[in-house]
Protein backbone atom coordinates (compact mmCIF):
# COMPACT_ATOMS: atom_id res chain seq x y z
CA UNK A 1 0.00 0.00 0.00
CA UNK A 2 1.57 3.41 -1.09
CA UNK A 3 0.83 6.15 1.63
CA UNK A 4 0.89 9.77 1.66
CA UNK A 5 3.33 10.74 4.83
CA UNK A 6 2.92 14.30 5.97
CA UNK A 7 6.60 15.87 7.00
CA UNK A 8 7.16 18.47 9.00
CA UNK A 9 10.65 20.06 8.52
CA UNK A 10 11.91 21.39 11.73
CA UNK A 11 13.08 18.78 14.18
CA UNK A 12 12.16 16.47 11.71
CA UNK A 13 14.16 16.79 7.93
CA UNK A 14 16.28 20.31 9.24
CA UNK A 15 18.36 19.46 12.74
CA UNK A 16 17.12 23.09 13.35
CA UNK A 17 17.36 23.54 17.08
CA UNK A 18 21.33 23.74 17.23
CA UNK A 19 21.06 26.79 15.12
CA UNK A 20 17.99 28.15 16.37
CA UNK A 21 19.43 27.95 19.97
CA UNK A 22 22.93 29.65 19.31
CA UNK A 23 21.48 32.10 17.33
CA UNK A 24 19.16 32.67 20.11
CA UNK A 25 22.09 32.38 22.98
CA UNK A 26 23.55 35.32 20.93
CA UNK A 27 20.73 37.71 20.73
CA UNK A 28 19.71 36.77 24.53
CA UNK A 29 22.97 36.71 25.79
CA UNK A 30 22.48 33.06 27.29
CA UNK A 31 23.46 29.58 27.35
CA UNK A 32 21.26 27.52 27.05
CA UNK A 33 22.25 23.99 25.92
CA UNK A 34 19.13 22.31 25.35
CA UNK A 35 15.70 23.29 24.03
CA UNK A 36 13.34 21.63 26.75
CA UNK A 37 10.10 23.54 26.14
CA UNK A 38 8.90 23.83 22.49
CA UNK A 39 7.90 27.31 23.38
CA UNK A 40 11.55 29.35 23.21
CA UNK A 41 9.68 32.88 24.51
CA UNK A 42 9.92 30.62 27.65
CA UNK A 43 12.97 29.62 27.78
CA UNK A 44 14.42 32.60 26.56
CA UNK A 45 11.76 34.60 29.15
CA UNK A 46 10.51 37.18 26.25
CA UNK A 47 7.21 37.71 24.61
CA UNK A 48 6.12 35.61 22.06
CA UNK A 49 6.12 38.88 19.67
CA UNK A 50 9.37 39.89 20.33
CA UNK A 51 10.84 36.21 19.44
CA UNK A 52 8.64 36.12 16.26
CA UNK A 53 10.00 39.24 15.30
CA UNK A 54 13.44 37.70 15.80
CA UNK A 55 12.47 35.02 13.56
CA UNK A 56 11.70 36.95 10.95
CA UNK A 57 14.50 39.19 11.14
CA UNK A 58 16.50 36.49 10.81
CA UNK A 59 15.22 33.56 8.92
CA UNK A 60 17.65 33.93 6.37
CA UNK A 61 20.17 31.79 9.13
CA UNK A 62 18.21 29.91 10.70
CA UNK A 63 16.23 28.34 7.98
CA UNK A 64 19.14 28.05 5.65
CA UNK A 65 21.86 26.81 8.19
CA UNK A 66 20.93 23.89 9.78
CA UNK A 67 21.96 20.47 8.47
CA UNK A 68 19.47 17.88 7.50
CA UNK A 69 18.88 15.55 10.47
CA UNK A 70 20.79 12.25 10.36
CA UNK A 71 19.24 9.85 7.98
CA UNK A 72 16.29 11.91 6.98
CA UNK A 73 17.73 12.47 3.54
CA UNK A 74 18.37 9.19 2.66
CA UNK A 75 15.08 7.73 4.33
CA UNK A 76 13.06 10.58 2.19
CA UNK A 77 14.82 9.10 -0.94
CA UNK A 78 13.72 5.30 0.01
CA UNK A 79 10.32 6.57 0.50
CA UNK A 80 9.49 7.73 -2.59
CA UNK A 81 11.72 5.20 -4.46
CA UNK A 82 8.77 2.73 -2.38
CA UNK A 83 6.37 4.77 -4.18
CA UNK A 84 5.37 7.04 -1.44
CA UNK A 85 4.59 10.52 -1.58
CA UNK A 86 6.03 13.07 0.19
CA UNK A 87 4.20 16.18 1.56
CA UNK A 88 6.00 18.62 4.31
CA UNK A 89 4.06 20.63 6.21
CA UNK A 90 5.44 23.00 8.18
CA UNK A 91 4.41 26.16 10.28
CA UNK A 92 7.13 28.43 8.46
CA UNK A 93 5.22 31.47 6.80
CA UNK A 94 4.26 31.19 3.19
CA UNK A 95 6.59 33.67 1.21
CA UNK A 96 10.39 34.62 2.24
CA UNK A 97 10.69 32.14 4.67
CA UNK A 98 8.75 29.43 1.83
CA UNK A 99 11.66 30.83 -0.73
CA UNK A 100 14.55 30.01 1.62
CA UNK A 101 13.00 26.49 2.88
CA UNK A 102 12.43 25.60 -0.98
CA UNK A 103 16.32 26.61 -1.29
CA UNK A 104 17.41 24.42 1.45
CA UNK A 105 15.35 21.05 0.25
CA UNK A 106 16.94 21.51 -2.91
CA UNK A 107 20.52 22.26 -1.80
CA UNK A 108 20.43 19.60 0.60
CA UNK A 109 19.56 17.06 -2.07
CA UNK A 110 16.18 16.17 0.11
CA UNK A 111 13.69 14.93 -2.48
CA UNK A 112 11.05 16.76 -3.76
CA UNK A 113 7.35 16.98 -2.24
CA UNK A 114 4.42 18.63 -2.05
CA UNK A 115 4.92 21.76 -0.01
CA UNK A 116 2.61 23.61 2.68
CA UNK A 117 3.65 26.64 4.84
CA UNK A 118 0.19 27.17 7.53
CA UNK A 119 2.28 30.23 8.97
CA UNK A 120 1.37 28.82 12.39
CA UNK A 121 -1.88 27.59 11.50
CA UNK A 122 -3.40 23.93 12.88
CA UNK A 123 -1.61 21.27 10.42
CA UNK A 124 -4.62 19.50 10.65
CA UNK A 125 -6.42 21.50 7.91
CA UNK A 126 -3.30 20.38 5.86
CA UNK A 127 -3.68 16.98 6.69
CA UNK A 128 -7.52 16.62 5.79
CA UNK A 129 -7.53 18.44 2.48
CA UNK A 130 -4.16 16.51 1.15
CA UNK A 131 -5.61 13.41 2.59
CA UNK A 132 -2.26 12.28 4.50
CA UNK A 133 -2.44 8.67 6.03
CA UNK A 134 0.24 8.90 8.49
CA UNK A 135 2.55 12.16 9.49
CA UNK A 136 6.05 12.96 11.16
CA UNK A 137 6.21 15.53 13.47
CA UNK A 138 8.21 16.53 16.33
CA UNK A 139 5.21 19.00 18.24
CA UNK A 140 3.22 17.39 20.70
CA UNK A 141 0.54 19.62 20.21
CA UNK A 142 0.60 19.01 16.26
CA UNK A 143 0.45 15.34 16.97
CA UNK A 144 -2.63 15.10 19.40
CA UNK A 145 -4.99 17.09 17.37
CA UNK A 146 -3.56 15.22 13.96
CA UNK A 147 -3.83 11.53 15.82
CA UNK A 148 -7.47 12.79 17.26
CA UNK A 149 -8.47 12.51 13.24
CA UNK A 150 -7.28 8.92 13.20
CA UNK A 151 -4.48 9.67 11.54
CA UNK A 152 -1.53 7.88 13.17
CA UNK A 153 1.86 9.96 14.46
CA UNK A 154 5.40 9.21 14.50
CA UNK A 155 6.63 11.81 16.79
CA UNK A 156 10.39 12.30 16.66
CA UNK A 157 12.30 12.68 20.37
CA UNK A 158 13.00 15.66 21.60
CA UNK A 159 13.75 16.79 25.31
CA UNK A 160 10.68 19.14 24.47
CA UNK A 161 8.25 16.39 23.88
CA UNK A 162 9.08 13.65 26.34
CA UNK A 163 6.19 11.81 28.62
CA UNK A 164 3.05 9.91 27.90
CA UNK A 165 1.79 9.58 24.47
CA UNK A 166 -1.98 9.44 23.54
CA UNK A 167 -2.62 6.38 21.49
CA UNK A 168 -1.83 6.50 18.15
CA UNK A 169 1.14 8.51 18.81
CA UNK A 170 4.39 6.25 18.59
CA UNK A 171 7.92 7.79 19.42
CA UNK A 172 10.77 7.54 17.15
CA UNK A 173 14.38 8.17 18.45
CA UNK A 174 15.96 8.38 14.22
CA UNK A 175 14.98 7.95 10.81
CA UNK A 176 15.10 4.40 11.05
CA UNK A 177 12.49 4.01 13.57
CA UNK A 178 10.55 6.05 10.73
CA UNK A 179 11.00 4.34 8.34
CA UNK A 180 9.97 0.67 9.77
CA UNK A 181 6.86 2.22 11.21
CA UNK A 182 5.95 3.68 7.71
CA UNK A 183 7.10 0.16 5.99
CA UNK A 184 4.78 -1.64 8.69
CA UNK A 185 2.00 0.62 7.91
CA UNK A 186 1.93 0.23 4.49
CA UNK A 187 2.58 -3.71 4.71
CA UNK A 188 -0.58 -4.25 7.07
CA UNK A 189 -2.58 -1.06 6.37
CA UNK A 190 -3.47 1.66 9.11
CA UNK A 191 -6.60 0.99 10.99
CA UNK A 192 -8.49 4.36 11.64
Amino acid sequence: MKLRIGLDIDGVVADSFPVFTEELNRQYGKNIMEIDNYDMSKIYDVDWNELDTFFDKNMEVLFSTPEPVKGSVESIVSLTEAGHEIIYVTARKPGAEELITKKWLEEKQIPPGEKIFTGGLSKTIAVKEHGIDVFVDDFISNSVEIVSMGIPVLLMDAPYNRGNLPEGVIRCYDWNDVVCHIEQFSRNGINR
